[in-house]
């Protein structure tokens, strides 16, 4: 069996995107003083509500550990809130705070030029086709991450 070159594999291709990607995402993000897992928990607590950290872990792709560590900053610095759930006394959930809904908002507005030069070689009516097919594939690698429609969940679904 001949080995094939990397370059052919979609795996590889999206790892090396994202690679990328996240290093112009973490740029764009250093001056807010924000990770990328801590842009994302902001970002998912603001569109989707409280949720525990667990559930808003597998909603952002990282490990129940990793977002551990990313909510104890920002829970620090007053950008999200923990309390005791009202009927589940072992689960904690999370809620963003004014100013954390502030933060991520301009997160967003530092990390669009990313998006925009990632989407750079498309023509505009290809860039919409490029979203579907990521969340397509995302849906079948992670479908926590997508609602019942194939969309990214924002609304606490």
């Amino acid at each position: 069996m001949k080995v094939k070159d990397p370059g052919e594999r979609v795996g590889y291709l999206i790892w090396q995107l994202s690679q990328a990607y996240a290093q112009r995402m973490e740029q764009a993000l250093r001056p807010l003083k924000l990770t990328q897992a801590q842009f994302s928990a902001l970002v998912r607590l603001s569109l989707d509500g409280t949720l525990s950290s667990a559930e808003l872990a597998r909603r952002c792709g990282v490990t129940a550990q990793s977002m551990g560590t990313a909510l104890r900053d920002l829970v620090e610095r007053g950008l999200v809130e923990r309390r005791a759930h009202p009927t589940h006394g072992k689960i904690v959930e999370m809620s963003v705070t004014a100013a954390g809904v502030e933060l991520a908002q301009r997160g967003e507005a530092a990390v669009e030029p990313c998006e925009q030069e990632a989407l750079e070689p498309f023509l505009p009516q290809e860039r919409e086709q490029v979203r579907a097919h990521l969340q397509r594939m995302l849906g079948t690698l992670n479908p926590r991450a997508l609602g019942p429609a194939g969309d990214l969940l924002h609304d606490g679904t």
